[in-house]
């Protein structure tokens, strides 16, 4: 069985006193489709940002996000073309 496709552990996202993401760890194994629900402010957003690489942690040791075999997808440009991210407003 593969390993996971995403991996977070620890992940923390603070924009000044607000926390929009506390502590997550989550794992996703490859082949799973995998959503996000909950109210406006729950931290969905930010989660996916976080993931893509559009935003960085906010603590320094929350550095693994969408990893594939153990290793950090977005590092690796040609795997990080194959993600996707459509935002519902402009």
């Amino acid at each position: 069985m593969a390993g996971p496709i995403i991996r977070t552990e620890h992940l923390s996202r603070f924009f000044s006193t607000v926390k929009a993401v506390d502590d997550l760890s989550l794992e996703v194994p490859a082949g799973i489709v995998f959503g996000f629900l909950g109210p406006n402010g729950a931290g969905k957003t930010t989660t996916i940002h976080l993931l893509l690489g559009l935003l960085e942690p906010t603590r320094p040791r929350d550095t693994q996000r969408v990893s594939e075999k153990g290793e950090n997808a977005l590092k690796n440009w040609q795997r990080r073309q194959k993600c996707g991210y459509l935002r519902e407003n402009e």
